[in-house]
């Protein structure tokens, strides 16, 4: 099946999550007919990751790919669910992030070779990451000695949004850290008697101009913004209770205990100058959720296998140009649990995560000759 036809076939899917059910079945079908072994890791009765092996030449190498989309958002040209060709664009949800790629995976994996390839392909990355999160968890012999793992994400950033010579080297990470602030409650006839939480949580809000942001010479500086800042007064009384949440992209060093200990840090330093009441309290933490948070990762561009890959990039599709993703992937959880080398080159494309998003069709094509190039060349 040509490159096309297969992406065809999985933009007509609908994989928003959680309903990865049928493009998993797809999937693990067309694997079978090309002679891989495979096996479901279940999340739910219908919500599974697909890990799959063939060949048993050198070490493994492993291509990876989330099998969900974002839902349908804005208003389509098109039927997102059918890919619709315009010259060098093919329309549809999903086809650039990422069934574009996981078309190259499965069009290159025709290849008719012994070397022992890996696959992993999970649901939930546009989520928490719940998938990936599992397999690293449950799944860690089947790591074992894998040379390197390349993930078929575009690459996000300010610079590019992906292409067969583009390899993401790294990603910033995040993390969301809440804070309960705790005024007095009073008469709101008397309001001066009182400390008001909302007011409070509001200076906190503006002094996130302040806060001390990281920066890294590949990764940037960090992000944060004020991502949620709710109270309200029940009666004809001063609220004396507010929440709010700052959203924190990551660079290295940082880490998500070290964004909270900045935090704390700035709030002590609004108390230290009478900023906030003195009888205001605040708590701070790393807000909850059901997967742990993303930190950032650089591969060491030093690594002889990196540096390999490197060298195919440029003999197969042209000079390579070294990328630094904006944004959090699964790849940040494969990089920090695995502790192996992972590179992300994805097909060139836009208008990800909106409407009318479009994956280049020549980009597609260059990208299944680096993956077969990659199998024959990297050991």
């Amino acid at each position: 099946m040509q490159i096309e036809q297969i992406l065809k076939r999985l933009v007509r899917i609908d994989s928003a999550f959680p309903n990865e059910g049928r493009i998993g079945q797809f999937i693990e079908s067309y694997l079978e007919e090309y002679g891989f072994t495979t096996q479901r890791q279940y999340l739910s009765r219908n919500r599974f990751n697909i890990l799959a092996e063939r060949g048993n030449k050198s070490k493994p190498i492993m291509f990876y790919g989330h099998m969900d989309t974002v839902p349908r958002y804005g208003n389509w040209r098109n039927d997102p669910f059918e890919l619709t060709r315009d010259n060098d664009r093919l329309y549809g949800l999903g086809s650039c992030d990422m069934k574009g790629g996981i078309s190259a995976i499965l069009n290159a994996i025709t290849l008719d070779t012994d070397r022992k390839i890996k696959l992993l392909f999970c649901v939930g990355e546009e989520n928490i990451s719940e998938g990936v999160w599992k397999a690293v968890i449950e799944k860690q012999n089947w790591f074992r000695n894998i040379l390197f793992a390349l993930s078929c994400e575009p690459g996000d950033s300010k610079h590019y949004t992906g292409g067969a010579n583009v390899v993401t080297m790294g990603r910033r990470g995040r993390t969301v850290i809440a804070l309960d602030i705790r005024g007095l409650a009073s008469h709101g006839a008397n309001a001066q008697r009182g400390i008001n939480a909302i007011d409070e949580a509001a200076k906190i809000a503006e002094s996130v101009k302040k806060f001390r942001l990281l920066y890294n010479r590949r990764l940037g500086r960090e992000g944060i913004f004020v991502s949620r800042l709710e109270g309200k007064a029940t009666s004809l009384s001063v609220p004396d209770s507010a929440h709010m949440e700052f959203d924190i992209q990551l660079v290295p060093p940082s880490t998500v205990a070290d964004a909270k200990r900045r935090v704390e840090m700035l709030v002590a330093d609004m108390h230290a100058r009478g900023r906030l009441h003195e009888l205001t309290r605040v708590m701070v933490y790393v807000k909850k959720r059901e997967t742990p948070y993303i930190e950032p990762y650089l591969n060491d561009t030093k690594n002889k296998t990196i540096r390999k890959i490197l060298k195919v990039v440029k003999s197969t599709v042209g000079e390579p140009r070294l990328n630094y993703g904006s944004s959090v992937a699964d790849d940040n959880v494969l990089f920090n649990s695995l502790k192996l080398p992972i590179v992300t080159i994805g097909p060139a494309g836009g208008n990800i995560h909106a409407q009318n998003e479009w994956v280049s069709r020549k980009s597609l094509g260059k990208l299944a000759r680096l993956y077969t190039a990659l199998m024959r060349e990297v050991h």
